[in-house]
């Protein structure tokens, strides 16, 4: 199993004021900041974007694409979810968010799945599993999502 962990945009505010402290203040070296920040009014889509885009080369190095051939976990359905519509990955085994996880070995239909939370809220196409244990669902890739502090002992 490989493990991806990714970052938020309190993370690269953070990697921004750091690098300002030894070269000045230079917003443009870090993407994904907060609008305050001078970040771009797509900055909440584009963490995604970068963790599909990093995930793909992953692979592709690998030899391990199309995505309809990898097994996916996914832990964290936030702002990665706003993209996956219009991309090829699809978690196919489990997905959860920080109150809940759903498991389906069928496959999850994640368009459907983004439409019944923002409607009805809640995971409620798939089979309720522990959200706790997402993190030891058999699958190819394992994508960290999630907001900080979820990993622990």
């Amino acid at each position: 199993m490989n493990f991806h962990i990714f970052v938020s945009s309190q993370t690269m505010a953070w990697i921004l004021d750091e690098y300002s402290k030894f070269q000045g203040y230079s917003p443009t070296i870090v993407t994904g900041k907060q609008l305050d920040l001078s970040g771009s009014v797509s900055r909440e889509a584009a963490t995604g974007r970068g963790v599909l885009y990093m995930t793909e080369a992953l692979l592709a190095d690998h030899g391990k694409s199309p995505w309809n051939q990898t097994s996916f976990v996914l832990q964290g359905f936030g702002k990665l979810v706003t993209i996956l519509p219009n991309s090829s990955l699809r978690p196919k085994e489990a997905v959860s968010d920080i109150t809940e996880a759903i498991k389906n070995n069928a496959g999850l239909d994640i368009p459907a799945l983004i439409k019944h939370t923002q409607e009805n809220g809640g995971f409620q196409l798939g089979d309720p599993i522990d959200a706790s244990s997402i993190l030891i669902e058999d699958c190819d890739e394992l994508i960290l999502a999630a907001l900080g502090g979820v990993l622990n002992r």
